[in-house]
């Protein structure tokens, strides 16, 4: 049995494909010769649909790329040869078959669709695949967490020192992938804490241990500015793109600010802290920190990205985790057209100068799929028709007012103001108009649907995920009620959304990334936005008609998500070129599954175009079969 190569070094497996790699180096010297002419090609087969299916095409310089990548789950300890049966670290038993259940021998770049995790020749290929292929055409990279193994092996138990080090080896190939120039966002996943899902409150000694050994892992990944804000809560912002004055007064472009987000304080399998209503919540605090970035954007002219690890919805989140984070991010949203009139009609202007969230991104559940998360307000609606029933304006001193910790945020008072002043805003530049801009932001994020519901949830003041349900942890009971199978999970929360009676519900989209552990099988994606503002096509509604009208060109803001592409690595072939002695090209490591566009015929990655294609997933079985074989990457085999 032979052991696979120590990360960031070489392995025999490099060695035995390094006359593949000759023809990487033959392959690009030819493209350079065939000069403009083959750009502006590959340009038109982008825009076709006809991407190659390895590596990037010429874009235009108003779109620019990221790529989200997540659980890495690193296992230095995998070998070569050894049996999934013992998490892919030991032999099999004496006589076993090698076909035998449970008894699988691996492959040098792992197997997929198995409990095992990722090797570190896969690990090399995917860094090295990156820096190839994606090192000099990507703006910036968003990495949403678990890079420590998992703790399944009862022979090999984890330690905090290998998780450490496990996040130390992440951080590095990200850096050996892309320039130094490139933004790389780190974040905290349920596995790189120990143990795994517990995570103690700020200022506990495990968590300050915690999150002081990451930030030395990940090196300058944390801005230096944010490091305070860093080690109280494990949570920062990083700017991904900035725009010069000039840009903004003249190309109407606008920075672009990545949140990300520890979401171990919201989540229901962390028995270390509660729910997000008690005034010393973490979960609370951190809910407001985001309330508090929205105000900072606004002031720097930014729009947001938000990353997480655990997904929000209503199986992963305590309820007022779940609820308070989907008040705060959906108050930035346009209601969709789909739903209703044209969400333009419904903005005031000062509405308009909020930062826009433009995406939120997770990882965790190593599925390609996406989400909604936001809150019906049919409520509030019949109060507008109340109110101007009786010529009232506003909606008076009941739904319409602020909740007591989104006030200490604005007003900067109570306990979440000493946030703000000690922590949150301790090593930025004092604003000398923030009085003003307090008083401004307060009053546009005012909100008006203060007791909504997320999705039919129950009122803030009645809602309870404190308690134990007798299991003496903290940890709620899953919801029952939804179905076993993830994918059926998400259709019956896309006919609850369909079904909302709101006029104007405010709706956004979480997705959800598949992962490089071969769960099923090793991918990325790679997101296509707008870096200044561009024309674009947007479903829209006819007014007091049923039927849709066809798409309508309108200016698409900077930042916004045009499309992805999701790329995979097909490992049981690798395994089988390595074994040959033919060896795997860099290049060709990581190949293009699909694009987004072209799968699902939808102009953008708007929540008016996922509404669409919702409506359309919910009355067709074979979409809905289409959308189940995405979700588990089955089309790459």
């Amino acid at each position: 049995m032979r052991e696979t190569s120590p990360l960031l070094g070489s392995s025999s497996s490099c060695h035995r494909a390094a006359r593949s790699r000759r023809w990487g180096v033959w392959i690009a010297a030819g493209l350079a010769c065939v000069g403009s002419a083959s750009i502006l090609l590959l340009f038109l087969m982008s825009t076709a649909g006809m991407l190659p299916r390895s590596g990037p095409a010429e874009m235009p310089a108003t779109v620019g790329r990221f790529i989200h990548i997540t659980d890495l789950h690193i296992d230095p300890s995998y070998r070569e040869g050894s049996t999934t049966y013992s998490q892919c670290h030991r032999q099999p038993p004496h006589g076993a078959s090698t076909d035998d259940d449970g008894h699988r021998r691996t492959g040098v770049f792992g197997i997929p669709r198995v409990k095992c995790d990722s090797p570190p020749a896969l690990i090399n290929a995917t860094r090295d695949h990156l820096r190839l292929e994606w090192g000099d055409n990507t703006d910036f990279v968003l990495w949403t967490g678990d890079s420590g193994r998992h703790d399944g092996d009862a022979e090999m138990p984890r330690t905090f020192d290998e998780i450490i080090e496990q996040n130390r080896i992440a951080a590095n190939a990200m850096r050996h992938a892309f320039p130094a120039h490139v933004p790389i966002v780190p974040n905290i996943g349920n596995n790189d804490v120990s143990p795994h899902n517990e995570l103690p409150a700020p200022g506990h000694k495990r968590a300050r241990r915690t999150f002081a050994r990451l930030a030395r892992a990940w090196k300058d990944l944390v801005p230096s500015d944010q490091l305070k804000t860093f080690h109280y809560g494990g949570y920062f912002a990083k700017d991904v793109m900035l725009a010069s004055r000039s840009e903004k007064a003249t190309l109407g472009r606008r920075g672009l600010t990545a949140l990300s987000l520890n979401t171990m304080y919201w989540y229901r399998a962390n028995a270390k802290v509660g729910g997000c209503k008690a005034n010393d919540s973490p979960g609370l605090a951190q809910i407001a920190w985001i309330r508090y970035q929205i105000r900072r954007a606004r002031e720097r002219g930014h729009d947001l990205i938000l990353i997480g690890h655990v997904s929000p919805d209503a199986e992963n989140y305590r309820p007022t985790c779940y609820r308070g984070y989907a008040r705060t991010v959906t108050q930035l949203a346009p209601p969709p057209s789909l739903m209703g009139a044209d969400p333009a009609a419904n903005y005031s202007a000062q509405q308009q100068q909020l930062p826009t969230i433009h995406a939120q991104l997770f990882g965790h559940s190593n599925v390609d799929v996406w989400s909604f998360i936001g809150q019906d307000t049919s409520a509030l609606d019949e109060e507008d028709q109340n109110n101007n029933s009786n010529n009232s304006v506003g909606g008076g001193d009941g739904a319409r007012e602020r909740l007591w910790w989104e006030r200490e945020v604005d007003e900067e008072t109570g306990r979440f103001g000493k946030l703000i002043r000690q922590v949150w805003s301790a090593n930025t530049t004092p604003n000398a108009n923030q009085s003003t801009t307090v008083d401004k932001v307060s009053g546009m994020l005012t909100n008006d649907n203060d007791d909504g519901r997320i999705l039919g949830e129950t009122l803030w003041e009645d809602m309870v995920d404190d308690n134990d349900n007798g299991n003496g942890n903290g940890v709620l009971a899953p919801n029952k009620a939804l179905p076993s199978d993830y994918v059926d999970k998400l259709i019956k929360e896309f006919e609850r959304v369909l079904m909302l009676k709101s006029r104007h519900p405010r709706l956004g989209v979480t997705m959800i990334s598949p992962s490089i552990i071969p769960k099923y099988v090793p991918s990325f994606r790679v997101f296509s936005y707008a870096r200044s503002p561009i024309k674009g096509k947007r479903w829209r509604k006819q007014q007091n008609q049923q039927q849709e009208s066809s798409l309508s060109q309108m200016l698409l803001p900077s930042g916004t998500l045009l499309d992805y592409d999701v790329y995979w690595a097909n490992i049981a072939q690798h395994n089988k070129q390595v074994e040959s002695g033919s060896g795997v090209a860099k290049s060709e490591f990581f190949q293009r599954l699909y694009r987004f566009s072209s799968e699902y015929g939808l102009p953008d990655l708007s929540p008016d175009s996922y509404l669409k294609w919702a409506r359309k997933l919910v009355e067709s079985k074979k979409l809905r079969k289409r959308f189940r074989s995405l979700a588990y990457l089955e089309p790459a085999y």
